[in-house]
């Protein structure tokens, strides 16, 4: 297609509509258009979303439709690294309302990707801001949405903060010891900095936006001419937004002093913590640092206190997992080991055993690194190896002080191991996490820390393999029609009551393959 070919291809798009394109394409029948334009008045949605609800197509589907009948390029936007100068053509309100992204300039004008190319109003009005032409380029609906987040909020942010706006209401400081160096003046410069409401502004900015998104940790990455912020929220990283590189310095000496750790450390990891108000509730922060090569990288894992409530019928256990797990913590004695990868909330299931179990009529001591939430009645010791308190030493101390229940955060080493297997032979419920990927491999990973077997075999009551699942919201969740896609490839004919002559043992064997992947996938989930 040369240049003068593309003005003809746009005008033509102008004179249909999505629906139309999608049956000239083939995607879809007049039939299923027709009832899809029927629920689109009652439903209010877009009518891609209207014929996704269906089960008639998905995203990509309706952009690859779009794209061979118009002779458009089709484009996927995270493949893409766009430049700010190019973002900046178009504001945030247009890109959420029209769903469209700047891609690039081009000898015409100005490439976009659209999710329904065909809208001429779209079209009009990015004629009108950018003052070019525009040469259309089709993605599915989920990506752009997706840049369009990606791209655009750091802007929003920032208007709000050089504005003087509100964003950060309601977040309080509680926690704001720093350490300073007075003989350093460039330590004292950099205090002096982190003081000033812009930078205080922005942090708090960060902080108030991750807890109401209830992301678990905020990440601040330093690029070479930029710093990424990113959240990760349901157990997904998510990029939040980008910054000028200029602001890493301040913003990592702020998060510092509130975390009360050394700002003039800049070549070691160091550990922290702090704690925030947000709207009349406390959050405990845990913030790290490492030196990367273009600077501190800072990592704060917030601790939602509703997890320091939880109790064991709020984990998602079926009734018999549930049942086994009950019986296993109401044991007298032995041990009860929790596992799974970093981040899969191994602590969390550690705080809902100690909330059942405190009562009055018994003792509970813990040893953890760090003590995450407080909870009252429960004798907490936090891990100082620059005292002498290790795992080990702790465990060890703590077995002279008459517990009934014991709790080591974590079993990182023989030593520890070994103490824990000899508290839980000696009349004590022993509850701890280990890193391992499954409940099986625990036994292999005690072993290899010098474990005895005939301490493991009489001492182990539960190994718990642990996995976090992201849920499905109670309020806005929908029944999700199976696709005509899924349909082809299921081996059985769904919803039929009897079957055919001679197909017995065959149908059997696809319901066992079909029972044991789902299997594998419950074991990669749960």
């Amino acid at each position: 297609m040369n240049n003068s070919d593309k003005p003809q291809k746009n005008r033509s798009t102008k004179r249909k509509r999505l629906g139309e394109c999608l049956v000239d394409a083939g995607l879809i029948d007049q039939e299923t258009l027709d009832k899809a334009l029927e629920l689109q008045k009652i439903q209010k949605k877009r009518l891609g979303q209207i014929l996704i609800d269906m089960g008639m197509a998905d995203y990509l589907e309706i952009a690859k439709a779009l794209s061979e009948q118009f002779n458009i390029p089709l484009i996927r936007p995270a493949d893409i690294k766009i430049p700010k100068e190019i973002i900046s053509m178009i504001s945030s309100e247009l890109a959420e309302n029209y769903m469209v992204i700047p891609i690039k300039k081009t000898e015409r004008g100005l490439l976009v990707a659209m999710s329904n190319p065909v809208d001429i109003y779209a079209l009009d009005d990015l004629r009108f801001v950018t003052q070019m032409n525009i040469d259309i380029a089709v993605a599915s609906h989920d990506e752009i949405s997706a840049a369009v987040e990606k791209y655009y909020p750091k802007r929003d942010l920032e208007k709000d903060l050089d504005s003087g706006g509100k964003i950060d209401e309601g977040i309080e400081i509680i926690q704001r010891k720093g350490k300073e160096d007075e003989d350093l003046k460039d330590i004292q410069k950099i205090i002096n900095l982190t003081q000033r409401p812009p930078v205080i502004r922005f942090t708090n900015a960060i902080l108030a936006d991750a807890i109401k998104l209830k992301s678990s940790d905020i990440h601040i990455e330093p690029q070479k001419t930029s710093v990424i912020i990113r959240y990760r929220v349901d157990g997904i990283m998510r990029e939040i937004m980008q910054t000028d590189k200029h602001i890493h310095a301040s913003l990592v000496s702020r998060i510092k002093i509130i975390s009360n750790m050394d700002i003039s450390i800049r070549r070691k990891p160091q550990d922290g913590k702090s704690q925030v108000k947000y709207k009349g509730v406390s959050y405990d922060l845990r913030v790290s640092t490492i030196p990367t090569s273009y600077g501190e990288k800072v990592t704060i894992r917030i601790l939602n206190p509703a997890t320091a409530g939880l109790h064991v019928k709020d984990l998602g256990l079926s009734d018999k997992a549930f049942e086994d797990f009950d019986k296993a913590i109401s044991m007298p004695q032995g041990i009860i080991l929790i596992t799974g990868p970093t981040g899969s909330g191994k602590s969390s299931t550690l705080y809902a055993c100690l909330n059942k179990l405190n009562t009055v009529n018994v003792n509970i001591i813990t040893v953890e690194d760090p003590i995450e939430f407080d909870i009252a009645g429960v004798n907490q010791v936090q891990i100082n190896p620059k005292a002498g308190i290790t795992f080990a030493a702790g465990l060890r101390s703590i077995l002279r002080q008459d517990p009934d229940i014991v709790m080591v955060g974590e079993i990182r080493d023989g030593e520890t191991a070994s103490i824990a297997f000899q508290a839980a032979q000696t009349g004590h419920l022993v509850l701890s996490t280990l890193h391992t990927n499954d409940a099986p491999s625990a036994v292999t990973r005690l072993l290899d820390l010098g474990v005895d077997p005939f301490l493991v075999s009489s001492s182990l009551v539960m190994i718990v393999g642990q996995r976090l699942v992201r849920k499905i919201c109670k309020k806005c969740k929908i029944p999700d029609s199976t696709s005509p896609q899924i349909m082809k490839r299921l081996p059985l004919h769904v919803g039929t009551n009897r079957l055919p002559s001679g197909k017995g043992p065959a149908v059997k064997h696809a319901i066992t393959q079909a029972i044991q992947a789902a299997w594998v996938c419950l074991r990669f989930l749960l």
